[in-house]
């Protein structure tokens, strides 16, 4: 038989896809459904293979219907040997039997997986038989690139007590020597700080988010295994996967809709329920401009454009801007894609270079236009619409009276000093013209153009509310701290 590569994505031309295999819920909480939903939520084509059927709702679990293992065996190779997967998750295995049955295609299809040691549903409802958790602790566990217990689960599983944050630490070594490359032990239930640890083997990180004071946390589990499967699909790191699943989850605890009459779901749509009824105020624009960090595939030094982004994010970046002079339609929608997702995770901005179409088919925040493109400037706000940022470049006084006319919501003006970073982008033209029109209008205006840590405080000096960069950042050897030195020279300069 011929079978489908299911490996990790190696470019992003494909479709990212993730399998869930786990238990149904009728509620639609947890289990498949929290799964699938997550996802899509996070722009992964879903997969399932069913472990079992269970009857509940938001107050508790009624009835359990365990498929036959073989099943399950044939539900994973179908899928697997026709349309493949980037990443796989498990969830509800209750039974030794099933267990040993994923086991067997984990290993048959080489699976990257994150597995989720289910053993209670919210209520207490038993889903994990006693007598599977050896099973699971010898058949899956050295399986698993990842593996997501929380602190009854941890406690379960390496047979000790867990209540501080070194008893954590502790357990997750344990764990680790089980055979997971990457254990997460999640702090939702200790009675103070709501911490997670993550540990890869080396290193231990703490994620901290607020306590949400809510009783609608049904499936939170499932779900935040499943957004760590969907980030690995889409080309993430495993750091960066339970970092991007961390804030993923607790936003969407935050939105929790309130159903049911018991532990209701959380809101797996979160990200797209923040819609924009106008364009963002110049009062609560301007804050929001103060770093742009343009993607250069050229200039990145090899790393992947969710590497460079994230890092860049993580350093302070408040604006991520898709450039790639190179790059057809379908590639730029598909990076597009993936920017999107990571920026909206981050509540930052991002902003699509010199394409309307992309970013409204990316559903960006806005476009970048320069006034050397095909697109007829004053064509722009029309197809662009109300809703969206409209940023444009200029260089002379002829080129920001046309930004003007054009209903532009920031001017990036230069180039403020030499530049490589863009062909034929012309003499440097320094910094009178931004202060010009700085003092002269009320549109935020940023510096563009050979920015560097050494100049980018004479651009705020100047009357710019940010700068624009591409190489000062993504081609640093540590994006972040690049990103962070000049985050942190905007903010004292305008101050």
């Amino acid at each position: 038989m011929m079978y489908t590569d299911h490996s990790s994505l190696t470019n992003n031309t494909e479709q990212p896809r993730a399998l869930t295999i786990a238990g149904s819920d009728s509620g639609a909480g947890a289990g498949i459904q929290a799964d699938l939903k997550t996802f899509a939520a996070l722009g992964v084509y879903g997969l399932s293979a069913l472990t079992a059927l269970t009857a509940q709702n938001t107050l508790g679990v009624h009835a359990i219907m365990d498929a036959a293992p073989e099943f399950v065996e044939a539900q994973i190779d179908a899928v697997l040997e026709d349309i493949g997967t980037n990443a796989a998750k498990t969830g509800m295995l209750s039974s030794p039997d099933i267990i040993r049955a994923v086991a067997s295609r984990v290993r048959k299809w080489q699976l990257r997986l994150v597995v989720d040691p289910v053993m209670t549903a919210k209520g207490g409802d038993l889903l994990l038989q006693p007598e599977a958790v050896a099973t699971l602790r010898t058949e899956l566990l050295p399986l698993a690139e990842v593996v997501t217990p929380n602190l009854p689960e941890a406690e379960v599983l390496v047979g000790r007590r867990i209540e501080t944050l070194d008893d954590m630490r502790e357990a997750a070594t344990i764990l680790h020597e089980l055979g997971p490359k990457h254990v997460v032990i999640k702090g939702g239930h200790r009675a103070t700080e709501p911490v997670d640890i993550y540990f890869d083997g080396t290193n231990f990180i703490e994620l901290r988010a607020e306590r949400i004071q809510t009783m609608h946390t049904h499936g939170t589990g499932c779900t935040f295994s499943a957004a760590i499967a969907a980030f690995l699909a889409r080309g993430f790191s495993v750091e960066q996967a339970v970092t991007e699943a961390k804030h993923y989850i607790t936003e969407a605890i935050r939105h929790a809709p309130a159903l049911g009459h018991g532990h209701g779901p959380v809101d797996h749509f979160w990200q797209y329920e923040r819609r924009r009824p106008a364009r963002l105020s110049r009062t609560h624009l301007i804050p929001r401009l103060a770093l742009h960090v343009l993607t250069d595939r050229a200039l990145s030094r090899g790393r992947d454009l969710l590497t460079v982004a994230s890092a860049a994010i993580d350093g302070g970046a408040t604006v991520i801007q898709l450039r790639d002079k190179q790059a057809d339609t379908r590639s730029l929608v598909e990076q597009g894609l993936l920017l999107r997702t990571l920026t909206r995770g981050r509540d930052v901005l991002f902003i699509v270079n010199d394409r309307i179409d992309v970013a409204l088919a990316v559903d960006a925040d806005g476009v970048h236009l320069g006034q050397d493109d095909d697109m007829p400037i004053q064509q722009a706000r029309r197809l662009l619409g109300p809703q969206r940022l409209l940023g444009i470049s200029a260089g002379n006084p002829a080129e920001v009276a046309t930004a003007l006319a054009a209903d532009a919501d920031y001017l990036s003006i230069g180039p403020i000093y030499p530049t490589q970073a863009k062909a034929n982008a012309g003499s440097a033209i320094g910094l009178p013209l931004l202060t010009e029109v700085a003092s002269g209008t009320t549109i935020p205006v940023i510096g563009i153009g050979g920015i560097t840590a050494e100049n980018a405080g004479a651009i705020i000096q100047a009357g710019g509310v940010g700068v624009a960069v591409i190489t000062a950042v993504v081609s640093a050897a540590d994006i972040s701290a690049a990103a962070h030195a000049l985050a942190e020279i905007v903010r004292k300069a305008g101050t």
